[in-house]
């Protein structure tokens, strides 16, 4: 079972990574750049500030530790554990996958903290803006900064769906420890 599982994951992250063109390759290589994260961690700092709540703006802070708190349990106790190669890293897979830029990664590949992080912070967002176009716009972004690592080749589909689901368990449980539980609270 855990074989046939296996094969569907990588038979989807093949056909992901193969989906390219010049125009996604360019958006892809970008969107998952540390300085593309800076400039929506920056947007997400300032929707705080602007449309926050007061209660909210106090927890940007415990956002920011929860993400760096996530990034180090994966990257440290996760991955290591798990011990699984990134799909550029697969000997068996490195003739299929398209590569953008020569871009590959280092380490293991599960779980993805790209998608981890992403989603603790749409949900964190979500949670204390009540926003609707803001909820939108920060779901999709952490969707597509998750589907650029998949097309990148350098997690699984099964890394991403995996570390979102962390993302949004990780943001569910730091909605409970601030205390935002519903839309009257953030008032």
């Amino acid at each position: 079972m855990l074989e046939f599982i296996e094969n569907i994951d990588i038979k989807i992250s093949l056909f992901i990574n193969n989906l390219h063109c010049e125009m996604l390759d360019f958006l892809m290589f970008h969107i998952t750049q540390w300085y593309c994260s800076c400039v929506i961690y920056a947007a997400v700092v300032f929707a705080f500030i602007a449309v926050g709540k007061p209660r909210c703006r106090q927890n940007i802070l415990f956002l920011a530790l929860a993400v760096i708190f996530i990034s180090i349990i994966i990257s440290v106790f996760i991955k290591p554990n798990v011990a699984r190669l990134r799909p550029c890293n697969t000997a068996e897979l490195q003739s299929m996958l398209h590569f953008v830029k020569g871009y590959t990664a280092e380490s293991f590949s599960f779980v993805s903290s790209h998608a981890a992080t992403g989603f603790t912070i749409a949900t964190f967002v979500h949670a204390c803006l009540r926003t609707k176009y803001i909820s939108i716009l920060i779901f999709l972004w952490a969707f597509v900064y998750s589907y650029s690592r998949i097309y990148l080749g350098v997690h699984f589909f099964g890394d991403v769906l995996c570390g979102a689901f962390l993302g949004i368990l990780c943001g569910k449980i730091l909605i409970k420890l601030c205390g935002i539980n519903n839309a009257k609270q953030n008032e």
